[in-house]
């Protein structure tokens, strides 16, 4: 019997909470297993890539399996990618701090490049891993495209910021949350917005060539 009314939406809201609690817990295993370092990136890999296949309606899919397959399978990859990642933010952030401290118009000029540099980084991070769980490309190519996406599309740019900014100070404020919602509600969100934007580039690409093969 299917549950219909209040009753019908406090149960579908429980059942994703319960799904999102058991996620968080696999990936924060996951990064255990990896003893943090080598763990955190293929563990938030597989974790997006289950959030993925909520959202495409495919919520009867064997969470533990898909984690530990697309864990495994991404291990390598993944900590390429997500190192990547992180060794070009200690560049921005170190150039950003060298040139702070130094009295001249000319290092301000060039700390201010780094400082809008690394805004545009960090909305691009939001983007690393829904990109990396759509697609299948270099890790170039990954870079490149989130970068695109964030100058192309400000909107969904500013929706990520806060789709990550309202989960996290949830956190804040609620500590005991994190062990059970810490990654994969902030990763549900973003995946959600990302998808939306995902199928507004879509269109407007179907579009664009429907005109050109009208001309």
């Amino acid at each position: 019997m299917e549950l219909t009314g209040w009753r019908g939406s406090l149960y579908h809201y429980m059942d994703w909470a319960l799904k999102l609690a058991y996620l968080n817990i696999l990936w924060l295993v996951g990064i255990i297993i990896g003893i943090g370092i080598a763990g955190f990136f293929p563990s938030t890999a597989a974790m997006f890539s289950v959030i993925r296949k909520w959202t495409q309606e495919e919520e009867d899919i064997k969470v533990f399996a898909h984690f530990k397959n697309e864990y495994k399978k991404e291990f390598l990859q993944s900590n390429k990618y997500g190192y990547s990642w992180a060794v070009l933010g200690v560049i921005i952030y170190v150039d950003l701090q060298f040139f702070r401290g130094i009295p001249t118009i000319w290092a301000l000029i060039i700390s201010l490049f780094f400082f809008i540099l690394g805004a545009i980084y960090i909305v691009s991070l939001l983007y690393a891993f829904p990109v990396y769980a759509q697609f299948q490309l270099t890790i170039k190519q990954y870079f490149k495209n989130c970068l695109l996406i964030v100058l192309s599309n400000p909107l969904f740019s500013v929706l990520m910021v806060l789709g990550f900014y309202f989960p996290y100070y949830l956190m804040t404020k609620v500590p005991g949350l994190i062990p059970f919602f810490g990654g994969s509600l902030i990763s549900l969100v973003l995946v959600i917005i990302s998808n939306r934007m995902f199928e507004t580039l879509e269109k407007n690409n179907k579009k664009y060539i429907e005109e050109q093969e009208i001309k």
